[in-house]
C-alpha cells in the first residue's frame, strides 16, 4: 500500500539529502557513505534537541481553563506538536491515510497536554486539513477502541475517564506485544516503554511504601497518572499475570513487600 509514494518520502529528509551529496557531489563510496550515516544519526540522536523536521509551534487553550468560557477570554499556552514523524510513513504504507490521521490525532493532542495544553477538534481539522466531521469520525473510532483522545471538550466537558497511558499499560499486562499495542492505540514503540518503565517505577516505589506526594517528586509524573497507576497495580497483584510477575523480576525487591502484595503472609 504507498509503496511508490513512502518510498520518495523516505529519501526527502536532512540525512538523505547528505547522502546524496557526498556520493554525487564528493564520490564517496557507498560504504563510506553508510558508515558516515550511522555515526551522523546516533550524534543527532543524542545531541539535537532543537526542533526537528516536521514540527511546528501552535498556540493551544491552557488545560487550567473552565468550561464554558469565551475563546478570546481563555489563557493560551505556546506547544511544540509533531505533525509528521517517520513512523509516520511506515503506517501509511501498511495501514492507510486513515491510520495515518488517527495516529497524528493521538500525537499532537498528547504532546499538547505534556506542555499545559488541551487541542479542539476544530484545532485538529486546521492542523490536519481535514472537515471537523473526520475529525470528530476518527476520535470516535479511536475511542471505540478504549484509548483515551485528550482534546478539550473531551477533558472539560465529558471527564477524564482513563488515561492513553495507563490504557497502554493495561494492554501490556494483558499481554499484548509492543507491535499490537502500537496498532491498537497509534502510539510508538518508544513511547509504549517508557510508559511501562514509568509503570514499573511507580509500582516499585509503592512497594517502599512511599507516599504519592513523594512518588511524584521522584518521578515527576502527574498525581492523576500515578493514582491510575496504583489502581492498576493493586488490581492486578491479587491475580496471576505474567507480565506484572516480569516487572516485578526485573526490579530490585523490597524483603517481604512483593509477598505481602501478592497475598502472602
Amino acid at each position: 500500500m504507498y509503496e511508490v509514494e513512502t518510498k520518495k518520502l523516505e529519501k526527502k529528509n536532512a540525512i538523505e539529502q547528505l547522502r546524496w551529496d557526498l556520493e554525487n557531489r564528493f564520490g564517496f563510496s557507498e560504504i563510506l557513505n553508510d558508515a558516515l550515516m550511522k555515526r551522523f544519526q546516533q550524534y543527532l540522536g543524542d545531541t539535537d534537541h532543537s526542533d526537528e523536521q516536521g514540527r511546528i509551534i501552535y498556540w493551544a487553550v491552557a488545560t487550567q481553563e473552565p468550561a464554558g468560557k469565551a475563546q478570546p477570554e481563555m489563557r493560551k499556552v505556546q506547544v511544540r506538536l509533531t505533525l509528521f514523524h517517520p513512523d509516520d510513513i511506515n503506517i501509511l504504507r501498511q495501514e492507510g491515510v486513515a491510520a495515518v490521521r488517527k495516529k497524528r490525532i493521538m500525537r499532537i493532542t498528547c504532546e499538547a497536554k505534556e506542555q499545559g495544553g488541551y487541542l479542539t477538534q476544530e484545532d485538529l481539522a486546521i492542523l490536519l486539513g481535514n472537515s471537523p466531521r473526520a475529525i470528530r469520525y476518527d476520535i470516535k473510532e479511536i475511542r471505540n477502541d478504549g484509548i483515551e483522545v485528550p482534546t478539550r471538550g473531551q477533558m472539560k466537558d465529558i471527564g477524564k475517564g482513563v488515561s492513553h497511558k495507563a490504557k497502554i499499560v493495561l494492554e501490556y499486562l494483558k499481554g499484548y506485544g509492543y507491535s499490537e499495542i502500537k496498532r491498537r492505540t497509534h502510539h510508538s514503540e518508544e513511547s509504549i516503554d517508557r510508559y511501562i518503565r514509568d509503570f514499573s517505577r511507580v509500582v516499585y516505589l509503592l512497594q517502599h511504601e512511599e507516599s504519592i506526594s513523594r512518588i511524584r517528586q521522584t518521578t515527576r509524573l502527574s498525581e492523576s497518572l500515578i493514582i491510575e497507576y496504583k489502581q492498576i497495580f493493586e488490581e492486578y497483584s491479587e491475580h496471576d499475570y505474567p507480565r506484572l510477575e516480569e516487572l516485578f523480576q526485573k526490579m530490585p525487591q523490597k524483603k517481604g513487600v512483593h509477598e505481602k502484595q501478592r497475598g502472602g503472609p
